[in-house]
């Protein structure tokens, strides 16, 4: 049963996903009001071509595909076997994401998820915020993985496949320090069926080498109904 609903998320994501790859390029025109102001490297609405690498405790490989001014394809993959894969389009309130991904937990659970969700820029909503810029953010979500627990690993049974369907809501916000360096901090609560509840944070701080080339150095925690994972790196990208 959980195998069948992921199939039928997995083939709406790739539904999605084309739907976004041929319509973004007759809409350019959507995008005039975002492209007047400066956005910055960190900033999640910039539709742009870029590649980069990722190191925690183990290397990743990341990066997007712009098809046109409002579309672009966003994907990534670890040694491990992690990934992530989605399109993004951009609408003059924000962005719209569609996104699949496959992690591994602290405790040895896997958790695939499939979800749908916008980040809006409150500087196109005419709110002030200073030298800060926000990026509220809310979306759906549908995830499923095996929950490891204590008695679980001692009488040596497969783990429990578990799913929810549920939505999160967060903020991310970037604070330029000067021309070159720009910190970025993130806070992300989710909750769904099945008594699943969860939160994401994160910050750290990037550097501009060159207006194309950026290093990266953050650290975040996530902590949900299947398990925990913190993680601290540092990343170079690479924009086209």
């Amino acid at each position: 049963m959980i195998q069948s609903k992921g199939s039928d998320m997995q083939r709406l994501v790739q539904s999605l996903l084309v739907c976004l790859a041929i319509a973004g390029p007759a809409l350019a025109q959507e995008r005039s009001a975002r492209t007047e102001r400066t956005q910055l490297a960190d900033d999640p609405t910039k539709i742009i071509t870029k590649l980069g690498v990722r190191y925690t405790e183990d290397v990743s490989i990341s990066g997007s595909v712009a098809f046109g001014p409002v579309t672009k394809i966003n994907a990534s993959y670890s040694e491990t076997g992690e990934w992530s894969l989605g399109g993004s389009y951009l609408f003059n309130f924000g962005i719209v994401n569609v996104a699949a991904s496959h992690r591994e937990l602290d405790n040895g659970t896997s958790q695939t998820q499939y979800s749908l969700g916008t980040f809006v820029p409150l500087s196109a909503l005419g709110a002030s915020t200073g030298k800060w810029q926000m990026f509220p953010m809310a979306g759906v979500n549908y995830i499923e993985g095996s929950s490891v627990d204590l008695d679980t690993v001692l009488s040596n049974d497969l783990p429990v496949a578990t799913s929810s369907k549920g939505g999160y809501i967060g903020v991310m916000g970037l604070r330029p320090l000067n021309e070159k360096w720009v910190f970025r901090g993130v806070l992300v609560g989710s909750a769904g069926s099945d008594n699943y509840s969860g939160y994401t944070i994160g910050g750290g701080f990037s550097y501009m080498i060159t207006k194309r080339d950026r290093v990266s150095a953050f650290a975040s925690y996530i902590d949900n109904s299947f398990g925990t994972r913190d993680a601290i790196g540092i990343s170079y990208s690479r924009e086209f």
